[in-house]
């Protein structure tokens, strides 16, 4: 009997498989900024300190706020250095499962809750919150004037990616040049702040985090911090409030979605998508995988449409399966290292399938 050959995969499961590598692709980036390679700088840098690979600026765009670790440099391999990373590993993980809900999450164009950054003091010496507070304006404004350098220079325009010269400056991650104009440094970032404690009894959601204004910048209405609860501390005369990070979480969520709504136009066009191989990138690695569907046009969060009862698992990444193991002992994830949804049959079970299997699996 001649073997079944398996049948090829279908429009909407290339679609799928399509969108899950750029869940990937987020998440990993997004790590990669948080746990791997932070923007790490002096909390008074000089200019010099400032010319930083282009990678960092593009990440400072399209987010709702900032996260600042203010402790001193730690020694490599050093116990305060372990510390350093575990917080910054804990935060990331909290944050991300927590941000991203569904298919429909808005990934493109490096779009997420808030960018890390450390600015450090010297050893033995502590960072006030004015000191924060002036760093924030001087990266924001450094951001703001080298953006224009990470488009594409003119001699590069309609030249494809793979035939243009590697561009270290760049960095390891890369920029999307041929999309800057994507990339913007929303007013609410300039805005607001997040400083979190680095008690290692309280991580987490319960983590403690002080949420700052900064008065860097004009919003459609005032910040109300009294609206956050539980407060530990508070002081509105100085735009400060103790609370924790799941509270920071939906205070700043609130405040993102407010912004949308009042000036659009500070935002990117929904209609547009992502692509960072250049025009139609999209289009030719789907057609490689079999897909003979209609253009694939516009934002990636409209490529998977789910049912009522199907509820999207977050992408396994290999510091998010590290995370749980090893840090939060939480164990592995479901099917690690796979993408998949998860379907609820009935209230007191819960069955775990893939809407469609790894192409050429």
């Amino acid at each position: 009997m001649a073997p079944s050959q398996k049948a090829p995969p279908s429009n909407e499961q290339i679609l799928y498989e399509l969108r899950c590598e750029e869940e990937w692709r987020h998440r990993s980036s997004r790590e990669y900024f948080f746990a791997n390679r932070p923007l790490d700088l002096h909390l008074k840098p000089s200019p010099a300190d400032l010319k930083l690979e282009l990678e960092q600026i593009q990440d400072s765009c399209n987010k709702s706020t900032a996260i600042y670790i203010t402790n001193p440099p730690p020694e490599p391999h050093s116990s305060a250095y372990n510390e350093d990373s575990s917080v910054r590993s804990d935060i990331i993980y909290t944050i991300y499962e927590r941000w991203f809900t569904s298919h429909n999450v808005d990934i493109d164009f490096g779009n997420f809750f808030a960018k890390l950054i450390c600015a450090r003091p010297r050893v033995n010496e502590q960072a006030t919150i004015q000191d924060i507070i002036n760093f924030h304006r001087i990266w924001c404004d450094n951001v703001e004037r080298t953006l224009p350098s990470c488009a594409t220079s003119t001699a590069l325009q309609g030249v494809p990616y793979w035939d243009r010269p590697y561009d270290p400056n760049h960095g390891p991650i890369g920029i999307n040049s041929d999309q800057n104009s994507r990339f913007k440094l929303r007013p609410l970032f300039r805005a607001l702040i997040l400083i979190p404690d680095h008690n290692p009894k309280l991580t987490g959601a319960e983590r403690v985090v002080q949420v700052i204004q900064t008065n860097l910048a004009g919003l459609s209405a005032p910040i109300d911090l009294a609206s956050i609860e539980p407060k530990f501390d508070y002081d509105p005369s100085r735009g400060r409030v103790t609370t924790t990070l799941s509270a920071a979480y939906d205070f700043v969520t609130a405040l993102e979605l407010r912004e949308q709504a009042a000036y659009p136009g500070v935002y990117r066009d929904p209609e547009v998508g992502e692509e960072l191989q250049g025009p139609g990138c999209h289009m030719k690695k789907a057609e490689s995988w079999g897909y003979r569907g209609p253009a694939i046009q516009g934002s990636s969060s409209r490529w998977v449409h789910l049912n009522e009862d199907e509820e999207v698992l977050s992408p396994n990444t290999p510091l998010m399966f590290v995370t749980r193991c090893s840090v939060l002992r939480l164990g592995p994830p479901p099917s690690p290292w796979k993408r998949q949804i998860r379907v609820e049959s009935r209230p007191d079970t819960c069955k775990e399938s893939c809407i469609s299997t790894r192409l050429g699996s």
